[in-house]
């Protein structure tokens, strides 16, 4: 840790070093001033998505190491529901952002669907940080394994056994 820049620098600079002799297939170290700006325009990229009629913006996460395998996955199912993915994220927890464009509110639904199982086929989850919700609730009660649903039930039921929070959300 260090609170002078120049410090900092030779740091992260020795990092990657340590990194590339330990077998890296690439390290890349950002400027400090294209880290923020890298930063900030992810964190934009949902309302562009949302600026541009995205019909709906999804949170599928799976293991790092999945990430290439399930953008694979992201393409051919784009393609075979004549839909448009736009995707972004942050590859360090493997949490993948994806804005959807199909206008037809059936085959979004199976687009949708599509991507979450193959997100949990790859041992990953629905969501890694915007939750279910109720938009989402089908696919998790649906695509979910049915032993770890019942047990989150028991828990809510033990914590909440009069039914006030989020009464309805998720479970009913």
């Amino acid at each position: 840790e260090s609170q002078h820049e120049d410090r900092l620098d030779a740091d992260v600079a020795a990092v990657a070093e340590h990194l590339a002799e330990l077998g890296a297939i690439d390290v890349y170290v950002l400027p400090s001033n294209a880290a923020a700006q890298l930063i900030d325009a992810r964190e934009k990229a949902f309302w562009v998505a949302k600026a541009n009629g995205a019909d709906d913006v999804v949170d599928v996460v799976v293991p790092r190491a999945s990430i290439p395998a399930f953008m694979e996955k992201v393409s051919a199912i784009a393609t075979e529901h004549g839909a448009w993915i736009a995707g972004c994220g942050h590859a360090g927890d493997g949490n993948v952002h994806m804005g959807v464009f199909q206008s037809d509110p059936e085959v979004r639904g199976q687009v949708m669907k599509a991507l979450f199982s193959a997100g949990m086929e790859l041992g990953g989850a629905i969501s890694g940080e915007h939750g279910l919700g109720t938009e989402k609730k089908q696919y998790f009660l649906e695509l979910e394994d049915p032993t770890k649903i019942e047990l989150m039930r028991r828990i809510k039921a033990a914590f909440d056994p009069n039914g006030i929070l989020n009464p309805g959300n998720v479970f009913d």
